[in-house]
């Protein structure tokens, strides 16, 4: 660990980062609909930064604005999601997705729908598997969402064609500092880019410090695009998720890189990324005792950095990610070790004004 009594160099302890997160876990907004996280996560920014929401909806934190050098740090605030395309006469939502979604965890899951009225509690529905003859993996046009509703005009009075909706589990604390819950991708990136752009502030660092909550990562990469548009960063690192290897499934390492929940953020490296950028990172972690994995990227990094780059007359970016379990799904998991180990390394590059 960075210090040498076990704590954090630059993260809140995680009793705070817990009660920093849990606001954003509860408010809810996939792409597109981002409005009442990124309130959620420009009401924790305003704390130690001047903030402003762009005009695509991005919440954006400034520290020491007119410093030298410019970063900016990304992390997507949205989420996964449905979005009602028709009420039937019975009643019944049908959807279609928000982001890369695989219909096979969705039977039988809590749901809200994010109406203009309210939230509207629900559940997906399809035909039992003694109805299905054998064949017991649904598609997505297979789902429904049953809110209770007797007729088209009951569903109608509360739900209207084009809301959004989410999983409806709460978080759950898990053993050993872990916690459980839906849309922890990205909401730990978001956390993450805050904290350390506040522990910059808090550190009187000379560079000026831009902390973003991008919208509509998982379908677009639009709010990214904007904010480096608007930044105009020297540098650009973007925080968000990958997948966990500690999960029964053979060769994964040999797939995505042995990135284990307890083993740090993991630091990108690859077509899109920066090299003398990456190296710095491990540098860093390295000289702070920040523990780290390293992950190999091919044509892309799956992340928001892959249209920062390519920005104006581009940009060095950066990626590091958060290990997570069962992504993209109601019970992502993380361990807030990892988050902590995630603000300590973007705090340490943002203090050390980037690339060395």
């Amino acid at each position: 660990m960075p210090n040498p009594d076990g704590s954090s160099r630059y993260a809140p302890d995680a009793a705070t980062l817990r009660r920093h997160l849990l606001p954003l876990l509860a408010a809810r907004g996939p792409s597109g609909y981002e409005d009442e996280p990124v309130r959620a996560w420009v009401e924790l920014a305003g704390e130690f930064a001047d903030v402003h929401v762009d005009p695509l909806g991005s919440g954006h934190a400034v520290v020491n604005p007119g410093g030298n050098p410019r970063i900016t740090l990304i992390g997507h605030i949205d989420e996964i999601g449905l979005s009602v395309s028709h009420i039937d006469d019975a009643g019944r939502l049908w959807a279609v997705s928000i982001g890369c979604w695989d219909a096979a965890i969705l039977y039988g899951q809590h749901v809200v729908v994010l109406a203009e009225n309210g939230r509207v509690p629900g559940v997906i529905g399809t035909a039992p598997p003694h109805l299905n003859d054998g064949d017991s993996a649904p598609k997505m046009a297979d789902l429904w969402i049953d809110i209770g509703a007797t007729s088209r005009a009951d569903a109608h009075s509360v739900v209207t064609v084009g809301d959004p909706v989410v999983f409806g589990a709460p978080p759950v604390d898990l053993r050993n500092g872990r916690i459980a819950a839906p849309a922890l991708d990205n909401r730990l990136g978001a956390l993450a880019v805050l904290e350390a752009a506040r522990a910059a502030a808090a550190a009187a660092g000379t560079a000026e410090i831009s902390a973003v909550a991008s919208v509509r990562e998982e379908t677009s990469y639009h709010g990214a695009m904007g904010a480096v548009y608007a930044t105009e960063p020297n540098f650009a690192l973007a925080i968000d998720t990958t997948f966990a290897s500690d999960i029964p499934e053979d060769g994964i390492e040999r797939k995505t890189g042995d990135h284990r929940l307890g083993s740090g953020p993991a630091i990108g490296r690859g077509a899109v990324t920066d090299e003398p950028m990456a190296r710095t990172l491990r540098t860093l972690a390295t000289e702070l005792g920040i523990p780290y994995t390293i992950e190999a990227y091919g044509d892309e990094s799956g992340s928001d950095a892959d249209a920062m780059a390519a920005v104006a007359a581009g940009i060095r970016c950066g990626v590091i990610n958060i290990p997570i379990r069962h992504m993209h799904s109601s019970g992502e998991v993380a361990d807030l070790a990892d988050l902590a180990s995630t603000i300590d390394l973007a705090a340490a590059f943002c203090l050390a004004g980037g690339t060395r």
